[in-house]
């Protein structure tokens, strides 16, 4: 399969069963094996805690998977714990918060901590990868960015949270793309910002003028050139072509991450690898669970910003188009000023995607910001926050 191509569950209605529309073979690019890629659930009871699968609809008809771990090991059910939910970033799942298993893993903690623990799921990937219209096509179900998942998606797993646990605030711990989401959700539906009691960011970003990620600096150049997208990252869903990951791999790798398989895999190539921090016995285990998905669409609106400077929608590049989706010929652009709940951020210095210059800029507009930390090592980098 190639890198990018997701992990199927016999679940119907399965898109990734469809053609894809690729150019030259596919080689294998990644651990698939079920002992390298189990589901959420099935880690998290391997791991002996009780685990939750629940299943969501967004007002457009994405069906969304959501996972739990309700109390600790050995614990009881009850409605006193502390809520938190924790939102995956850009390519991933919510696997990444079990995946390296108890005493280490971020899901784990919460819940030995006597957290209620939830793990959402943003359409496209892994385990939200199915529409209640059977029969939409490729291009209706993959046209969706960031901005869709910030206005239906989040919205919609937070008030099922909230409405199974019977609680009105909770926690919210976001990666990367989690944290932009949370963000862009403040914008169109307020009463989310009012019910968090603390939202935690890991990586956080809003603009990212100055991302450094070859895969970004490649994505915000081509944006417009449809022959290059579709010859080499996937017309609707995104599926970089083996000379695009070759290309990035000559951009990023040295010779122990070739011989460890690490420059096959996309998200190391987007987000960067520290061999100080990594286990390289996890990460056959890592790579069984990345990159989870995503659409073409949604790595397009992060071009955008890189070449923009600016948060904002995603720009369809004309005005008709616009209009039929904003009502202006322009996207609209996100303020600030409604993200009112406290906010903590966590930061790398070696970050490639949030750079210390655009993760200040946004430290800098939080009206409340409570807390904002650099992590004392000095290599440490955006997928660190989680496997780290």
């Amino acid at each position: 399969v190639n890198v990018a191509v997701m992990e199927t569950h016999p679940m119907g209605n399965e898109i990734a069963a469809w053609d894809l529309e690729l150019q030259g073979p596919m080689k294998e690019h990644n651990v698939r094996d079920h002992e390298h890629s189990k589901p959420t659930d099935e880690m998290i009871i391997d791991a002996g805690y009780p685990a939750e699968t629940h299943t969501v609809i967004t007002d457009d008809g994405y069906i969304l998977t959501l996972h739990r771990i309700p109390h600790d090991v050995g614990g009881t059910y009850n409605r006193t714990r502390p809520v938190v939910f924790l939102q995956h970033g850009l390519l991933s799942s919510s696997a990444d918060w079990v995946v390296t298993g108890p005493g280490k893993a971020l899901a784990f903690l919460l819940s030995d901590q006597g957290y209620d623990v939830w793990m959402g799921n943003y359409r496209g990937n892994t385990y939200s990868h199915q529409h209640v219209n059977q029969d939409i096509d490729k291009k209706t179900y993959w046209a969706f960015s960031w901005g869709e998942m910030a206005e239906h998606d989040l919205p919609t797993m937070l008030s099922h949270m909230m409405e199974v646990t019977g609680q009105d605030t909770f926690y919210y711990i976001g990666h990367s793309m989690g944290t932009l989401t949370y963000y862009t959700a403040c914008n169109y539906h307020h009463w989310i910002q009012n019910a968090t009691r603390l939202m935690v960011g890991y990586g956080a970003h809003t603009a990212v003028p100055n991302i450094i990620s070859p895969v970004f600096w490649v994505l915000s150049r081509f944006a417009h050139n449809l022959q290059t997208i579709s010859d080499h990252l996937g017309m609707y869903e995104f599926l970089p072509s083996n000379w695009l990951i070759e290309w990035w791999a000559a951009k990023v790798c040295d010779e122990s991450m070739m011989h460890q398989g690490i420059c096959e895999n996309l998200m190391f190539l987007v987000a960067g690898y520290n061999k100080n921090e990594m286990n390289s016995t996890a990460l056959s285990y890592l790579m069984g669970h990345t990159p989870a998905g995503t659409s073409t669409m949604n790595m397009l609106h992060y071009g955008q910003s890189v070449n923009t400077g600016g948060w904002a929608g995603f720009d369809y590049g004309s005005d008709q188009l616009n209009l039929r989706r904003w009502n202006s010929t322009r996207p609209p652009t996100y303020k600030y000023d409604v993200i009112t709940a406290p906010v903590a951020l966590f930061w790398g210095e070696n970050d490639w995607l949030v750079v210390p210059k655009d993760e200040a800029a946004l430290a800098s507009r939080l009206p409340n910001l409570v807390l904002n930390q650099r992590v004392d090592e000095v290599a440490y980098t955006h997928l660190d926050f989680l496997w780290g």
